[in-house]
C-alpha cells in the first residue's frame, strides 16, 4: 500500500512539472505580435491568469478554512505575496516577449537556487566544499550557457538579453521570495485557501496596475481559452498536484522530479512552437539537472526551513484517517491537538523521535512505531477510545496517565 502511494506520488509531481511548462509554451505566441492578432499586454495577461485562477480555486478550497481566521497581519503578508506574485509573473512574460520557450524552460530551476540563496542569507547557512560544485554545475547550466550561447552564436543584443533572458532569471528571483512569504502563511492555513485568496489578491493588484498604467485592456476571446490553460492547468492543477506528491513522497524526491519542469518545456516549445533545440541546449539542462541531483539534500533543508527545526505540528484536522512517517533524520517533537478520527498512525524507523504528544483523539485505533532508535517521552492525554496499540519499540520512556508508577 505504501509503495503504490510512493508511486501515485511520482505520478503526480511528474504531472506537476510536465503540466507547470505549459506556461512557457502557450504564453509565447499570445505574447508575440502577428499578422491579424493583438497582442496582449503582460500585466493584462497576469490579471487574467490570476482570476481564473482564483474562480478555479473557490469550490475546492470552499471547505477549508475560512477567511474570517485570517489575522490583520496574515492579510498584510498575502499583500506582499499579491505584489511579489504579480511582479513576478508580468516580468517572466515581458522577458518571453524577446526570449524563446526553450530558454524560458532551462531558466524556470532559478526559483530553486534563489530560494537556496535567501536560505543561506535569512539563516546563516553557508554551502560545504562538496556543495559548491553542484551549486555551480546549476548556475553555469541554468544562466552562463544559455546567455553565451544567445550572444555568441544567435547573436542577440545585449539589449534582448536584458530585456529577455535576464528578465526571466529576475522572475525566479521574485518567485523565490514569493515562495520564502507563502511559507509562513501555508504553515497556519489550508493550501488551497491560500492559493485562492493569495490569487485574488493577485488579480486585485494587477488590475490596479492596469488602472494607474492605464494600460488598455486589449485581448482577444481566441486568447481566453489559452490563458484559462495557463491558470487551470499550469498554476491551479500543477500546485495540487506538487503539494499532493510532496506529501507522498518528500521534499527530495518532489525537487528532483519538478526539476524535470525545463525538460518537458523544451520538448514542448520543439513540438507545439518548433523552436530548435540545439545540443548546446541538451548541455546546458543536463549540467542543471545533474547539479541538481548533486545538491537534492541540500535543496529540500531549504524547502523545510520555513518551519522551526526538528518539530511537526497537527492541530485540529477534520479527518486524518492515515498519517505516516518513514525515517526521518530528526523529529525531536510532534504534536497532535484535537483530531476528530485519527485511524491510523505509524512512525517506521526515525533516528531520534524525542517527545510524541496526542491530545484528546476521539478515536485512534491504530498505532504502530517501528524500530526508533530512541524515543525518550511518549503521551496520551484523554483519548475516548484506544482499541489498539502496537509499540515495537526498543527501551522507550513511556509516560501513559491512567497507569500508576
Amino acid at each position: 500500500m505504501i509503495k503504490n502511494n510512493r508511486y501515485l506520488g511520482y505520478y503526480f509531481v511528474i504531472g506537476a512539472a510536465a503540466l507547470s511548462s505549459l506556461v512557457h509554451v502557450v504564453s509565447k505566441p499570445m505574447l508575440e505580435m502577428g499578422g491579424n492578432s493583438i497582442e496582449i499586454n503582460p500585466i493584462v495577461m497576469t490579471f487574467l491568469v490570476y482570476m481564473i485562477c482564483g474562480i478555479f480555486f473557490t469550490p475546492i478550497a470552499r471547505k477549508t478554512d475560512s477567511i474570517r481566521k485570517f489575522s490583520q497581519k496574515d492579510i498584510a503578508f498575502m499583500a506582499i505575496i499579491g505584489l511579489s506574485e504579480v511582479a513576478a509573473l508580468a516580468v517572466y512574460f515581458f522577458g518571453l516577449q524577446n526570449s524563446s520557450a526553450v530558454n524560458a524552460s532551462i531558466f524556470s530551476n532559478s526559483e530553486i537556487v534563489f530560494s537556496l540563496i535567501i536560505a543561506m542569507v535569512v539563516f546563516k547557512e553557508r554551502l560545504n566544499i562538496k556543495e559548491c560544485i553542484p551549486f555551480s554545475m546549476i548556475v553555469v547550466g541554468m544562466m552562463v550557457i544559455p546567455i553565451g550561447n544567445d550572444l555568441l552564436t544567435n547573436g542577440m543584443s545585449i539589449q534582448n538579453i536584458v530585456t529577455g533572458d535576464l528578465l526571466i532569471i529576475l522572475s525566479g528571483f521574485l518567485y523565490a521570495l514569493d515562495i520564502t512569504i507563502c511559507k509562513y502563511i501555508g504553515d497556519k492555513y489550508d493550501s488551497r485557501r491560500v492559493t485562492q485568496v493569495t490569487s485574488f489578491v493577485c488579480a486585485l493588484v494587477a488590475l490596479f496596475a492596469i488602472m494607474l498604467f492605464q494600460i488598455p485592456m486589449d485581448f482577444e476571446i481566441s486568447h481566453i481559452p489559452s490563458i484559462a490553460v495557463i491558470a487551470i492547468l499550469g498554476t491551479g492543477l500543477s500546485t495540487l498536484l506538487f503539494l499532493a506528491g510532496l506529501r507522498k513522497i518528500g521534499a527530495v524526491r518532489t525537487i528532483l522530479l519538478y526539476s524535470t519542469t525545463s525538460v518537458f518545456g523544451i520538448l514542448f516549445a520543439g513540438i507545439f512552437l518548433a523552436e530548435e533545440i540545439t545540443l548546446i541546449d541538451a548541455i546546458s539542462i543536463s549540467i542543471t539537472l545533474v547539479g541538481i541531483f548533486f545538491l537534492r539534500n541540500k535543496l529540500a533543508e531549504a524547502e523545510s526551513d520555513e518551519s522551526p527545526p526538528n518539530l511537526v505540528q497537527n492541530s485540529k484536522p477534520r479527518e486524518l484517517e492515515t498519517f505516516h512517517i518513514s525515517k526521518p533524520r530528526e523529529l525531536e517533537t510532534f504534536h497532535i491537538s484535537k483530531p476528530r478520527e485519527l485511524e491510523t498512525f505509524h512512525i517506521s524507523k526515525p533516528r531520534e523521535l524525542e517527545t510524541f504528544h496526542i491530545s484528546k483523539p476521539r478515536e485512534l485505533e491504530t498505532f504502530h512505531i517501528s524500530k526508533p532508535r530512541e524515543l525518550e517521552t511518549f503521551h496520551i492525554s484523554k483519548p475516548l477510545k484506544l482499541l489498539q496499540t502496537l509499540n515495537h519499540v526498543h527501551k522507550p520512556k513511556i509516560y501513559v496517565p491512567w497507569v500508576k508508577k
